[in-house]
């Protein structure tokens, strides 16, 4: 996010000219208006791959949501991770001053690989935190094995 500095006295509002001093420089520098680019993703969230021995864990941090607005699906190869954050007006006898949370709808496709195993597929949600298992096929695992002395 770009937070843009200004120290043109243009650039301040009426109420910000009428106050002066230190006190002037502390109202525009917690307030100041921000410059988001109209290209910049609205939200999407963070994600860890995780490979095991036996499995691939896709560990997802969803802050805000509930199980229930969180939906994955798994088509042709493709686990889709879908869901929406909406915006919780909270503000009740006040306005927003700065708002640097994300709100929006996000979309993760992931091409899976074809060792996983698309039945054994599982996912967990606590804490804000979604945890996608993954299991590898039995043909993917690693095998051990035993060489002969003759």
């Amino acid at each position: 996010m770009l937070v843009r500095r200004t120290n043109k006295l243009s650039d301040f509002t009426p109420l910000q000219h009428c106050l002066s001093g230190a006190f002037a420089r502390d109202w525009g520098r917690f307030f100041e208006p921000l410059d988001v680019p109209t290209d910049a993703p609205v939200w999407a969230p963070a994600l860890d791959v995780i490979e095991q021995e036996d499995q691939i864990l896709l560990r997802a941090e969803l802050p805000g949501l509930a199980d229930e607005e969180v939906d994955i699906t798994l088509e042709n190869g493709k686990l889709t991770l879908k869901g929406e954050k909406k915006f919780q007006h909270e503000a009740s006898d006040g306005h927003y001053r700065r708002i640097e949370s994300r709100y929006g709808s996000f979309r993760r496709v992931f091409t899976l690989p074809n060792a996983v195993d698309p039945e054994g597929i599982d996912a967990q949600f606590r804490n804000g935190v979604l945890l996608i298992s993954l299991p590898k096929a039995e043909q993917a695992k690693p095998k051990k094995i035993a060489v002969t002395v003759n």
